[in-house]
């Protein structure tokens, strides 16, 4: 019974002998095919995880770039706004106006109406009274008129019947009160019937009406009428209305004699011609 038991035992232990070394030799031949795949699957794996890599750290970079690109274009384009503004500034300049404390320079910021080219907004509201009137000059020559009431500074052009303001007519300044047409002419009322204007003449603010310095350049009669109680002088005006973008604003009209005179020196040598 016991050697039996022996007997068992041995064969027991050869058959798990022989079996290790079929499964040791199994698993070498098994090891030797899959060796080489899990090798590829590793080369691929890390392949993809590179390119991955490289896509998202492109992806960010191409959304640098393109950030940075309009940050770019924003700067490029407000460099040109910057340009325009600059030349504009220098073709509207008037030296002799940048010296007066009650002269103030401002800019249109829009139309008021998009179907209105006569009414503009204008800059530097807050740094005006409410409720006034102020010439606008245009260069050196009028261009209309400012007001203030309620909301933001508001330009009256040329160009506008509310636009009106006081005038001396000719060598012998034959006053008259200019009102709005369109964007070349104006009309100048209530001229004396006796007076003696005539097509030609040039017609310049008086300075009386708190709104214009005198002998600012508005322009040039050509036609007269005659009416019942006085003449109407139709005037083709300097200004260029349909381009309003930088103007000087009268804050106020000095009264005094001597600030008066003072400041047609200022003007220098007769403005008017310095008018294209």
């Amino acid at each position: 019974m016991k050697t039996s038991r022996l007997l068992i035992l041995f064969i027991f232990i050869t058959l798990t002998i022989f079996l290790l070394q079929k499964e040791e030799s199994f698993q070498d031949n098994f090891a030797s095919l899959t060796l080489p795949i899990k090798q590829n699957y590793l080369e691929i794996s890390n392949s993809l995880d590179t390119n991955i890599d490289k896509y998202l750290n492109q992806a960010e970079s191409i959304s640098a770039l393109k950030d940075e690109n309009l940050l770019l274009r924003k700067y490029l384009y407000q460099q040109k706004i910057n340009l325009t503004q600059l030349k504009q500034l220098t073709k509207y300049n008037e030296a002799k106006f940048n010296n007066f404390d009650n002269i103030l320079r401002v800019q249109t910021i829009s139309y008021k109406k998009l179907n209105d080219f006569s009414q503009v907004y204008l800059t530097k509201g807050e740094e005006l009274g409410e409720d006034k009137i102020y010439g606008l000059i245009q260069k050196n020559v009028v261009a209309g008129i400012a007001l203030k009431h309620d909301g933001p500074l508001k330009g009256i052009l040329l160009s506008n019947p509310i636009c009106q303001f006081s005038t001396f007519i000719g060598d012998k300044k034959t006053p008259g009160i200019a009102k709005g047409i369109n964007a070349e002419s104006i009309e100048v009322n209530f001229i004396p019937k006796w007076s003696t204007i005539k097509v030609g003449d040039k017609v310049i603010t008086s300075g009386l009406d708190n709104i214009f310095l005198p002998d600012i350049p508005v322009g040039i009669v050509t036609n007269i009428l005659t009416k019942s109680t006085y003449k109407t002088a139709i005037v083709k005006t300097y200004a260029d209305v349909l381009h309003p973008n930088f103007f000087y604003l009268v804050k106020e009209v000095l009264h005094e004699p001597e600030d008066i005179n003072t400041s047609k020196m200022k003007l220098e040598n007769n403005i008017s011609k310095e008018i294209l």
